[in-house]
Parts: C-alpha cells; structure tokens; sequence
C-alpha cells in the first residue's frame, strides 16, 4: 500500500518562494546587482556660469555687461552676495541691468571687489542648485566727482521750525557718487536763521521768527550749490 507524505501550506509556501529566487537569479547579467536603485536625474536647470565684462579686471560701470549660460535655464536672477536676489528676468546669455553698488539685492554703495551670483529657474519653477551658485569679480571704481546738489533743493518751512538737508554728490553721468562729509562746508545768508553743523553731508537749518526767503549753500572743493528755504508764518 503506498504511502503519501503530507507536507503543510507553509512548508509549500517557502518551496515556492525559494524556486523563485532561484529562477530570477540565474536570469540577472552576471556583475549587475538587481537590488541597486538607479540615482535619479537632476531636476532644474544647471548651475550654469557668469562673466562679468568678459572677464575685465576693473571697471568704472556700475551696472556691467554680464555673459550668461546654462542649461535648461527660463529665468535668471542676479545677487551681489548670494542671499538676497533681485527679480527674476527672462533668461539670456547676455544682460547689463544689474547694478552692483545701489545697496540692493545684496550690493554696497562703495568702491573695490565686487561679486556678481546668478541662479536660474525654468519654465516649471525649478531653481538650479543653490550650492552651485555661478559668480564672477571685478574691481569696481566710481567715475570722478563731477557735480553737488542739495536735497531738497527747495523747501517751505514755518518759523521757528526745522528741516534737515542731505549733500549728494554726482558723476558726469548723474549717477551718485560717494561724499567724504569733512569735505562738505555748510553756510546760510545773511546771518538769518541757524544750522546744527557747519561739516558733514547732514545739516539741519532752523528758521527764524522773521518769514522771507533764504538761502543755504553746501561748498565740496571748488563745487558750489545752493538750496532756497521759503519760511513762512
């Protein structure tokens, strides 16, 4: 009389298991591990690179012409430290409207190295990688002190009161230019009326008990200009 062996489901369960592994073992290529992921590719586009006047050691222009690449790139925005950026553009490979020293997006309001980063971003809102950032230097000096003025050239004040004037100084091309204060010699008319101080881009005229029109004058070097205060009752 024959005899059956009785084997239970899990017993059968393990034989199952085990033919297959068997089976997708001999059917892999020899050397490649079936169990390794496959990295991903990287989203955005790339870190890209930036030039600053074609690679210039110096320059007198505070917003420089800049050469631009990368790839996968929909927008671009520029920044003079690395954390705080400007708005975005639309990307291309050449660009001269960022400013490097209007104390914005990361710039300073002086002369010497100055760095220039760029990220990009593309149609999808994916940013290039903030680690990467592409940057360029350059030495940057401002163009020869060519004019003065006074702000605000005009005023209306009562008597008695107060108003605070600021000396500003400007290239050939009327754009700012730095002022050392000692160099900034305040006067008023005719004795009429007070200022704070003499020296210094601040100075804060206190008008008389007398209306009338007066005139304050800031002097730098041979540079001279004037400002009117119409004092009123």
């Amino acid at each position: 009389m024959m005899k059956f062996f009785q084997y239970s489901p899990c017993y059968l369960l393990l034989c199952v298991i085990l033919i297959i592994i068997l089976f997708l073992s001999g059917c892999s290529s020899p050397g490649i591990n079936p169990f390794i992921p496959i990295p991903n590719s990287p989203i955005g586009p790339s870190s890209g690179s930036i030039s600053i006047e074609n690679g210039a050691e110096d320059t007198l222009d505070r917003t420089p012409a800049l050469t631009i690449s990368s790839i996968g790139a929909a927008y671009m925005s520029f920044s003079g430290d690395g954390v705080a950026w400007g708005e975005w553009v639309e990307y291309n490979t050449t660009y001269e409207d960022f400013n490097m020293v209007d104390n914005q997006n990361g710039t300073q309001f002086t002369p010497g190295l100055k760095t220039i980063y760029v990220r990009f971003k593309d149609s999808e809102d994916n940013l290039s990688s903030p680690y990467e950032l592409a940057y360029d230097t350059i030495q940057y000096e401002f163009k020869p002190l060519n004019m003065i003025q006074i702000i605000p050239s005009e005023v209306t004040i009562s008597t008695g009161s107060n108003y605070t004037f600021e000396a500003k100084g400007y290239d050939i091309d009327s754009n700012e230019v730095p002022l050392n204060g000692s160099d900034i010699i305040w006067e008023k008319c005719c004795g009429v009326g007070s200022l704070s101080d003499t020296t210094g881009l601040i100075v804060t005229y206190t008008a008389p008990s007398v209306s009338g029109e007066r005139d304050i004058t800031a002097t730098c070097g041979p540079l001279k200009v004037k400002a009117t205060i119409m004092v009123t009752r």
